[in-house]
């Protein structure tokens, strides 16, 4: 009897101990689940007691702003430090926060094989262009995949064939707005939707070749059959001119380059990008978009192929250079050519998207800048009617060859501090790929360092930063040669502080007076750099040219800003005048 008791009490008490073990494995899983900071790294400790980190923090930010990165920046400023830890993925490692130019310098630049791809970029790129090879980690793949797109950035590519494409659509745009201005009879205009539209035009000439049906030109023809039309009451208010609809392929770039807006405020941007693909609003814009693509990739493989008969047809595009590159390679592999590849489809792609938003954003900022600072403008213009005298002697525009190859070191000056102040690119990041050291600091293979985008030292005074904590190869480069700035001045406008003294004493522009890393730097930085220079050098030369930027009421001249691909204006609003003959 007494055994049987003692079994039965075994028995009854058997679900108490299984539920005790279940409690004790779950409760463990929670506890190794839990947000595990890196010893000496400031961090917010309510990020440490939840399983979700900081995304609750990050999503109540969102909740009143349209901005995720300036949500990044303020935890250095919460914590006084330059380098912090956020948790921003559910169940995934901390993200390293650095808030220092030369910290971020050292790292893109020298420190390649301890931090390399994946980014943040390669994350919300991924679901539109999963194969583009700014996704790619540095390696034999990728150096091949980049050297199909090596000739777009050629000189020989961008003054001779890129160059009068982007002049023929930036000269449409500054076309259309003579229209506005004269409808508007003063007021105040939105330009973002003009600027989005030429510049996704003027990319695509360049990589595919010119299309004569463009939405800015039947615009312009479209107000010029106006001899005017109706005004608001006021003479501080907006004129909304209407729209004419584009073409297909480009509306479905606009659209999914929107779509990337979600993807980089999403903890999981991968996922968040690849279910996109089957949003019911986003599905015929991905059917667009693969159609087209195949269809001018058909185009350049019948030119090539026409081209082997004809030796004297000239390249006038990317594309056909892009698929020329894919011909020799496949010829020295003794393999055939694989023009409609993914990596083909996706490159050309993601050179539309990062070529137009980049320009467009960068574009729309250098306008506002222009507008609130007309001695720069009027400056800016005085410079160009010096470096183009034959073409203000015959009342015409400089020509893209002109604009192209002259030097003009005050427009230099005032493009650079443009890209410096605009702050467009969102969070550029590395991982690391071992262990390593940043600031003292243990950093573990895998994790992710990343940049905010108004770096100390480049917008903002620098940190105090002790050299003792810097790397090797920081002291190797004797701290690099980039200059430094004025601390009491870093957040204002102003180009002159790109121009210095030459031996001679004249004025030159110098691109490492100080700091500014909106291209990223090193081997992995923006590959499309130098032909976004030459899309705001035109783009701004032709619009300084023709009008004068007026300012704008204050209720068109807000400096909001909304992070999508690019940190991009709220408003963008313009009241011009003929600019000065």
């Amino acid at each position: 009897m007494a055994s049987t008791k003692g079994l039965d009490n075994t028995i009854a008490s058997t679900p108490v101990i299984v539920t005790a073990i279940v409690f004790a494995a779950l409760y463990s899983f929670y506890l190794w689940l839990l947000p595990k900071p890196i010893p000496g790294i400031p961090y917010n400790p309510e990020a440490t007691r939840s399983i979700f980190g900081d995304i609750p923090s990050m999503l109540h930010h969102l909740k009143t702003s349209k901005t995720v990165s300036d949500w990044f920046k303020t935890h250095n400023e919460r914590h006084n430090s330059p380098i912090v830890q956020l948790w921003v993925g559910l169940f995934r490692r901390q993200w390293i926060v650095i808030d220092d130019f030369r910290e971020a310098q050292d790292i893109l630049m020298r420190r390649t094989k301890e931090f390399d791809k994946p980014d943040l970029i390669g994350d919300i790129f991924w679901g539109v262009t999963p194969q583009f090879h700014a996704n790619l980690v540095t390696n034999e793949a990728w150096r091949a995949q980049r050297k199909l797109v090596s000739d777009l950035m050629t000189p020989a590519f961008l003054n001779s064939v890129a160059a009068p494409q982007l002049h023929e659509k930036f000269s449409d745009m500054v076309a259309l707005w003579r229209e506005k201005m004269r409808l508007a009879q003063g007021r105040p205009f939105s330009v973002k939707h003009d600027v989005y539209e030429a510049s996704l035009e003027a990319i695509w000439a360049a990589v595919f070749g010119g299309a004569e049906d463009t939405a800015t030109r039947k615009s312009v023809e479209l107000l010029a059959s106006n001899k005017s039309m109706q005004l608001p009451g006021g003479a501080n208010e907006e004129v909304v001119f209407e729209r004419v609809p584009a073409e297909a392929i480009f509306e479905a770039v606009l659209r999914l380059t929107d779509s990337i807006e979600e993807t980089l405020k999403s903890p999981y941007p991968i996922i968040r990008g690849f279910l996109q693909r089957y949003y019911p609003s986003l599905r015929k814009h991905w059917r667009v978009k693969d159609t087209v693509m195949t269809e001018q990739i058909r185009l350049a493989e019948e030119r090539l192929a026409k081209m082997k008969d004809d030796q004297e047809i000239v390249i006038t595009n990317g594309v056909d250079h892009v698929l020329r590159r894919e011909q020799m390679a496949a010829e020295k592999e003794g393999r055939a050519p694989m023009y409609y590849s993914p990596a083909i489809k996706d490159d050309l792609f993601g050179l539309m998207i990062a070529g137009h938003d980049t320009t467009s954003t960068t574009l729309l900022w250098s306008v506002k800048f222009l507008t609130k600072y007309p001695s720069v403008q009027l400056a800016l213009r005085t410079s160009l009617h010096a470096t183009f005298p034959a073409a203000r002697a015959t009342s015409r525009t400089p020509s893209a060859q002109e604009i192209a190859t002259s030097t003009n070191h005050y427009l230099d000056a005032v493009l650079e501090e443009c890209i410096r102040c605009s702050t467009t690119s969102a969070l550029p990041a590395r991982t690391a790929t071992r262990d390593a050291v940043v600031l003292g600091h243990v950093i573990p293979k895998g994790t992710r360092v990343t940049f905010v985008t108004i770096h100390a030292g480049v917008n903002a005074p620098p940190w105090p930063i002790p050299d003792s904590l810097r790397s090797t190869s920081y002291h190797k480069a004797g701290g690099g040669k980039t200059g430094t700035w004025d601390p009491d001045t870093i957040a204002e406008f102003d180009p002159q502080r790109w121009l210095v003294r030459d031996q001679e004493g004249k004025e030159v522009f110098d691109p490492m007076a100080g700091p500014q890393l909106q291209f990223g730097a090193g081997q992995r930085g923006c590959y499309g750099r130098k032909l976004a220079y030459l899309e705001l050098r035109i783009a701004l030369v032709l619009v300084i040219w023709a009008f004068e930027l007026r300012a704008v009421p204050e209720a068109y001249d807000g400096w909001g800003v909304i992070d999508m691909l690019t940190r991009n204006p709220e408003q963008a609003y313009l009241r011009l005048g003929e600019g000065a003959k």
